[in-house]
């Protein structure tokens, strides 16, 4: 299957491509600049511009592409470092998907010949607030938060116009990612080496967390499983207590689990107020019903298997 993707330069995407290449597909990448070899395609969401001809070749498409929600370096959580959510941050984060998502459905409608898949990322933030409700792919939205509205106007919402040219669409969303390299792995890896691991803030919100390996799977999973559409949780089965969380990555790591708990305000200073409350205050005990009963098998089940990834 020819398969483009966007944002396939960034810490999931990479994966992604690497896996649909592993598994026999050929690999098309979106790029903003110039089209310099036959495996990429340009495109300018901002620009509303595409190279129709490559779009149009194309079997599917897996969208990752988006301006990052968080720093990719942890000195980018100080103040004047650009990663915190400023207004202006917050209306990167916003635009950059919805230019994307419109320029692709535009695009769809002005051809006759079209991808039959649309692959998306999204954000299990979709849901809103739950407390500790058992989260599932039917459970309803609680609005009112910045990223739920980004994932459900941005990312999901106008896809419901492919719908209608019956393109099979997907909405993969993801809980917390993992794996060696990324900032959220770094800092609580970073934390358990200081030997400062304890309860943030309350310590009871749950994280629904899951390997970028598991994500990558994921994706291709749903690429070839032709039942599967709709929302999709990608979140590994193993939901977990923050509390909990930090104790088994300090077990990981051969470290103590002894610290006082982090007031929030605290957090949130060091973060940022909005992005201190979704890293790391935020909970949400997502299940990924759909992947289970499609049969899929998570490579990591578990924060204990995932071991490699933290030392």
């Amino acid at each position: 299957m020819i398969v483009g993707v966007t944002g396939a330069s960034g810490f999931i995407g990479k994966r992604v491509v690497k896996k649909l290449q592993d598994s026999g597909h050929e690999v098309k990448k979106f790029v903003r600049r110039e089209a310099k070899y036959d495996d990429e395609i340009f495109w300018s969401p901002a620009k509303k511009e595409i190279d129709i001809q490559k779009f149009q070749e194309l079997e599917a498409i897996i969208h990752l592409a988006g301006e990052s929600i968080a720093p990719s370096e942890i000195t980018g959580f100080l103040p004047f470092a650009g990663g915190r959510w400023s207004k202006e941050k917050k209306s990167r984060i916003y635009w950059s998907r919805k230019w994307a998502s419109d320029l692709f459905i535009d695009t769809f409608k002005s051809v006759d010949k079209f991808p039959s898949i649309f692959i998306t990322a999204s954000g299990n933030n979709i849901y809103g607030d739950h407390n500790d409700e058992v989260v599932t792919e039917t459970t309803p939205y609680n609005r009112g938060e910045f990223l739920q509205m980004v994932a459900e106007e941005c990312w999901e919402e106008p896809l419901d116009e492919l719908k209608k040219l019956n393109v099979r669409i997907v909405c993969g969303r993801k809980g917390l990612v993992l794996g060696k390299g990324n900032i959220a792995t770094s800092i609580l890896t970073l934390v358990s080496k200081l030997n400062l691991s304890g309860p943030l803030g309350s310590g009871i919100q749950y994280w629904s967390w899951v390997s970028v390996n598991d994500v990558a799977n994921a994706y291709l999973f749903c690429l070839e499983n032709n039942d599967i559409d709709g929302p999709v949780n990608i979140t590994s089965p193993e939901p977990l207590q923050q509390k909990e969380f930090s104790k088994i990555v300090a077990k990981i790591m051969n470290k103590g689990f002894f610290a006082p708990p982090v007031p929030s305000f605290v957090i949130k200073l060091a973060l940022g107020w909005e992005l201190g409350e979704f890293l790391v205050l935020g909970g949400l005990r997502a299940i990924p019903e759909k992947l289970l009963r499609a049969g899929f098998e998570f490579e990591y089940p578990t924060l204990e298997s995932m071991k490699d990834d933290f030392i």
